[in-house]
């Protein structure tokens, strides 16, 4: 994983998240997502995965824990993801059923205007 940017609209907090997530990187991705979480105080977190091509099994279970942690807050987290590979991996492990999916950042933060958080 290079790195993560973070950005705000609103009170939706977006994560773009560039390279590859490997196992290794797993301890820094959560470490990430969970600052967000602590440092804004913000449940409403769209993550942007346009720009990884892999994202590992440990990755995975930290993007559940964070999905979990948010819902306790009354949150939810929005996942945007174009790379096949990604999507593949998501049906698969069938988490497409956990998170909501888009195509794009704009379709993603729009999806909370409809929700009562």
């Amino acid at each position: 994983m290079d790195f993560i940017s973070k950005s705000k609209q609103e009170d939706i907090i977006v994560l773009k998240v560039k390279g590859n997530i490997q196992h290794s990187d797993t301890p820094n991705f959560e470490k990430e997502l969970e600052n967000v979480i602590l440092e804004q105080n913000i449940y409403k977190i769209v993550l942007d995965l346009t720009l990884v091509n892999h994202i590992s099994s440990s990755a995975l279970g930290s993007l559940i824990a964070l999905e979990r942690k948010i819902k306790r807050k009354n949150g939810d987290i929005r996942l945007v993801i174009t790379e096949p590979e990604v999507l593949k991996v998501m049906q698969i492990t069938l988490l497409n059923r956990v998170f909501q999916i888009f195509s794009n950042v704009q379709d993603a933060i729009q999806s909370y205007k409809h929700l009562k958080l």
